[in-house]
């Protein structure tokens, strides 16, 4: 088989659109987290990456959406393509290989062009896995099945008893672990954090999501501060690029330390771990190198005595696909179930998502099994109506 088309597009689902105006969406939507504080989300984002060979087989792929999914559209489109065409379909890893290196070279180590090349992975191994007629979880050496997981987020909620409520609709709908945003200070966030363990009581998991609010030393104090509620993880307490000072952080936090969705390639974990920084690696699927990184971080993960616990944002695609990676990987704990409103998620895919027993199922089904539905994408499509 040889590569004949490879195309992005970039989606939008807006806020304003779900909600019927601007005006009308809820404070804990526009704001979910302490990172869009100063520049609220305006929706859901995603780049849709499809890779077809000669053979008719199409593999469909994503690149992470945030801050605009043009960026990364545009480097499929216009630098990516031309490099693929004609090309053997062979080891995704191997194919995107000399696209790295000249990224690289180039300085583009992070962002936009690392997302493109993760979402070009993804349809890769879809198209591998659809063309055998296998599920990806079977053609990584795995099967369809059961992912642990956890639901995502309880937001950025004014009053602590809206954040419990949150926690227990959570509940409600078969999660059985649940993660929390923090980050507005240590009384704040000890005052919601306590008031969703007191509702979901000691035995539910309870995470606590930071999204890079602290600098080390007020880390280090705000997890103190959080010690009484038996958190299972103090994730991204400050900024990325920091591993010796997120180290510093895991030094002295009483709880295990998380962090890696903002991380965009296996050398990137490579440098936390050997910093001693982290007890969960969160790498993204669509920003961190595909399916090919999931597996590689995973190794890395079980030699250094590390938990791999993919971050869970994007489409239906970036679902699937994590959920075949997961099946597979090496090392791996447990997916992040993010539940943020998002119809390219939940309405976009030609096949709902399934849990069973508080966990997501890996679709037996050939490919990844998030194909999105193309007759909806217009409805999305930014430049057609979005």
């Amino acid at each position: 088989m040889k590569v004949t088309r490879v195309t992005a597009t970039p989606l939008l689902a807006s806020f304003a659109g779900i909600f019927g105006g601007a005006d009308k969406v809820p404070p804990h939507i526009r704001v979910p987290a302490a990172h869009f504080r100063r520049i609220p989300r305006m929706g859901q984002m995603s780049t849709l990456v499809e890779v077809e060979s000669d053979d008719g087989v199409i593999g469909y792929g994503e690149a992470f959406g945030l801050p605009h999914p043009l960026s990364a559209a545009a480097i499929v489109n216009e630098v990516v393509a031309p490099a693929l065409l004609g090309e053997e379909i062979g080891e995704p890893a191997g194919m995107t290989q000399v696209l790295y290196e000249y990224f690289f070279a180039l300085g583009s180590t992070r962002g936009a062009a690392m997302e493109a090349l993760s979402g070009v992975d993804i349809a890769l191994w879809d198209l591998k896995a659809r063309a055998a007629g296998l599920p990806l979880s079977t053609l990584l050496g795995a099967s369809p099945g059961p992912v642990s997981t956890y639901a995502s987020p309880v937001g950025f909620h004014e009053h602590p008893e809206d954040s419990a409520r949150a926690a227990l609709d959570f509940l409600k709908q078969g999660f059985t672990a649940i993660k929390i945003k923090i980050g507005r200070g240590a009384e704040t966030d000890a005052l919601h954090v306590g008031a969703v363990r007191d509702v979901v009581g000691p035995a539910v998991k309870l995470y606590a999501d930071v999204n890079c609010a602290y600098d080390v030393q007020t880390a280090i104090a705000v997890a103190e501060a959080l010690e009484p509620f038996d958190l299972g993880w103090f994730e991204e307490p400050i900024p990325p690029d920091d591993p010796q000072g997120l180290a510093e952080v895991r030094r002295h936090a009483p709880m295990p330390v998380a962090a890696g969705e903002n991380e965009f390639s296996p050398a990137a974990f490579r440098r936390l771990i050997d910093a001693g920084a982290l007890d969960f690696a969160q790498p993204n699927i669509t920003r961190a190198g595909g399916v090919s990184a999931i597996l590689e971080i995973g190794r890395m993960c079980a030699d250094a005595g590390v938990k791999l616990a993919p971050h869970g944002v994007g489409s239906c695609i970036s679902l699937a696909s994590s959920l075949n990676a997961c099946r597979a990987a090496a090392g791996f704990a447990t997916y992040e179930a993010n539940r943020l409103i998002n119809p390219l998620r939940d309405e976009m895919g030609l096949h709902p998502w399934r849990m069973e027993n508080g966990m997501l199922m890996a679709a037996d089904r050939p490919g990844h099994g998030g194909e999105p539905d193309m007759a909806e994408i217009d409805a999305y499509r930014i430049g057609a109506g979005a």
